[in-house]
């Protein structure tokens, strides 16, 4: 079945440009042009959208508005800004209410991949509980632009490592956090990180992309409002994780890139909770007190309260964003390895085990997930692998310079 996109714009000429920008996708999508908000209110009743891209300074109702009303009578519809005004009233507006911002003039082919990314995300893992607890969310973090200039970097030829630091360094705040978090114990480097290009070299980047995209979203995040969570036990959890995981995979003979895949996994594995606890602290605060008191895993108390797990919803906003299918489905499946077909090592089951051997080290109670499914693992002929993860894990800790969470 033909995805169906609603393009909302109150000058003509624009709309006339994106239709036959867009024409060779006619078999694959059924595109609607409309100029103005109210036409695009009255096309959504009348039938079902996937995704809408609007304008964001329009006449009457602007693009703000429109998504508002659309975030209201349809959670479940995927919704882009795309305009070339920075009015800063306005853009704050839309942060709200648009899963992405893709500013003009774009790239038609920027624009192809992220309506094509909207479309495809999650696959048969995106239920209607999903959308619709993502779609009804006041604050939804939207793509860090720092991480977006990278990307577009990355898609040309032969980039080097000072071209992609200096981007980096574009931002002064973010490049003081990233050098120390590389400089700190969680790396355990021999030698001092001294720019973002040097910290690209020593450890890869895709480990960097990851640390600037979970940075800006706990920098820019809204403190979570709950009594049991504080962002620092979610940001340090992660990172824990992350770099345990890594340590895993590189034990287990993954290649570089896909150990740097894991790490990247590793940091945004928890994004979800971030996004329940920040938009439903009080919610949130009753599934912790479930866990707590019934000794409970924290995707079941999350399941009895919305529905959905932070594994979940965080694989669902990632791949509004347009992050690479393997980390999607790391982040989607790191507490169900009984949905792993293939034997072996994968860059899920790293996780999956970091997650655990992590909660085994300490930490907060409310990440620990349990022991390993040794029936799964038997099933993929990984049950005698436990204890050269825990030594892998174990390793990493030594080379931190002790508690894994200090």
């Amino acid at each position: 079945m033909k995805k169906r996109i609603l393009f909302v714009d109150d000058e003509p000429m624009i709309l006339q440009g994106l239709q036959r920008m867009l024409r060779p996708l006619r078999d694959e999508w059924d595109m609607v042009f409309v100029d103005g908000g109210e036409k695009a209110l009255a096309a959504m009743a009348e039938s079902t959208f996937d995704v809408v891209v609007t304008d964001m300074r329009m006449p009457v109702m602007n693009g703000a508005q429109l998504l508002t009303e659309i975030r209201k009578r349809h959670p479940s519809t995927v919704r882009l800004i795309l305009s070339g005004h920075a009015d800063k009233d306005l853009v704050s507006q839309c942060l709200g209410v648009a899963h992405q911002y893709i500013s003009k003039p774009c790239d038609p082919e920027q624009l192809k991949t992220m309506i094509h990314n909207a479309c495809l995300i999650g696959g048969d893992r995106v239920t209607d509980p999903i959308k619709d607890a993502l779609g009804s969310i006041d604050r939804l973090p939207t793509m860090p632009a720092v991480f977006r200039n990278l990307e577009a970097a990355l898609a040309e030829p032969n980039v080097s490592a000072n071209r992609l630091g200096g981007i980096i360094e574009q931002d002064m705040g973010m490049t003081a956090k990233i050098l120390k978090i590389v400089n700190s114990a969680f790396f355990g480097l021999r030698r001092s990180i001294s720019s973002p290009s040097e910290a690209v070299t020593y450890l890869g980047i895709d480990t960097i992309k990851g640390l600037v995209l979970v940075n800006s979203i706990f920098e820019r995040a809204e403190p979570l409002g709950t009594r049991h969570l504080a962002m620092e036990d979610l940001w340090r959890h992660s990172l824990d994780t992350a770099t345990a995981a890594k340590a895993i995979a590189l034990a287990q003979g993954l290649s570089r890139a896909q150990a740097e895949e894991v790490f990247v996994a590793g940091v945004l594995e928890d994004l979800g909770i971030l996004v329940l606890a920040s938009n439903f602290p009080q919610a949130y605060d009753r599934a912790i007190e479930s866990l707590l008191a019934e000794k409970a895993l924290l995707t079941t108390v999350e399941q009895q309260e919305f529905a959905v797990t932070h594994a979940e919803v965080g694989a669902y906003l990632l791949g509004l964003w347009g992050i690479p299918a393997p980390v999607l489905d790391i982040v989607s499946m790191h507490h169900t390895p009984h949905l792993i077909t293939d034997p072996g090592i994968s860059q899920v089951l790293a996780v999956y085990a970091a997650d655990i051997l992590v909660g085994e080290l300490g930490g907060n109670p409310i990440f620990r997930t349990g022991g390993f499914d040794l029936t799964t693992l038997d099933r993929l002929g990984l049950a005698d692998r436990v204890e050269p993860w825990r030594t892998a894990v174990r390793a990493q800790k030594a080379q931190q310079g002790g508690d894994i969470h200090g």
